[in-house]
């Protein structure tokens, strides 16, 4: 039962409807005091106070902006005139992209081509490879990977829908024969057949995937996260990239 409470109140989705609903109680009392006519600042002032309730819950900070721009996002959005099933639609592509982001507080991340030469130079001393993206949302690492290492084999799996179909689709029109794309949850698949686990997630499930790599993977291979650490546990090897997002590769080896 508290384990069951716990889940709900780390819900970002819940989390953010509370925050939103307490400052909207607290901008009705407060926008009339700041003598607000204009009713967009008062907007921005709700999403602010919304952010600030969320610096206090176990929300990701990158929901932050998202709370402050929210209010007024609503409203320009409503008095648009648009037809009337863009909104519905817009919203279940937005459910089917980003369907970890609520439940898991995993976002949709996409590695780069610089990522991708990365990890390909980490498994030159690995023949016949065995590799598998742990979210591989469209499915670039994947395909990346098995152009350029014939010999290997490359796994991806992913439980948001619409990059799952995306990845799917990718795999089939490529020809690749080295590649296989599943509709799974990273919790459920054994990692004990691969020489090298990778990862792009957020700070939330690190340490819970960590402790899963450390007891399923065999002696010599790697668990690498794409710029998330895990707590308590520095990586063997830190891997600095010259890209954009300056992405740190954080490597393991058991």
């Amino acid at each position: 039962m508290h384990r069951r409470l716990r889940l709900k109140i780390e819900n970002p989705v819940l989390l953010i409807i509370g925050c939103q609903s307490v400052a909207a109680i607290a901008g009705y009392f407060l926008i009339p005091v700041l003598n607000m006519a204009n009713p967009w600042p008062g907007l921005v002032l709700q999403g602010a106070l919304a952010s600030l309730l969320g610096v206090a819950t176990p929300m990701s900070r990158w929901w932050m902006p998202f709370q402050v721009l929210l209010p007024a996002g609503v409203v320009l959005a409503l008095s648009l005139e648009a037809p009337y099933w863009l909104w519905p639609t817009l919203f279940v592509v937005s459910l089917l992209v980003f369907w970890n982001s609520a439940g898991g507080r995993v976002p949709l991340y996409l590695s780069n081509n610089t990522t991708w030469a990365a990890l390909k130079d980490l498994m030159a001393d690995k023949p016949n490879v065995r590799f598998i993206d742990l979210g591989c949302g469209l499915g670039g690492t994947t395909q990346y990977l098995a152009r350029h290492l014939p010999d290997g084999e490359f796994t991806g799996v992913e439980t948001a829908p619409l990059p799952f179909v995306v990845a799917r689709l990718r795999n089939l029109l490529s020809g690749l024969g080295n590649v296989r794309i599943s509709y799974a949850s990273l919790w459920d698949q054994d990692l004990s057949e691969f020489d090298l686990v990778y990862a792009f997630l957020s700070p939330a499930p690190m340490l819970d995937l960590y402790a899963k790599a450390q007891a399923e993977m065999k002696p010599g291979s790697r668990f690498i996260s794409n710029s998330f650490d895990v707590p308590g546990h520095p990586a063997d090897q830190i891997i600095k990239l010259d890209d954009a997002r300056h992405t740190h590769l954080h490597v393991w080896n058991f």
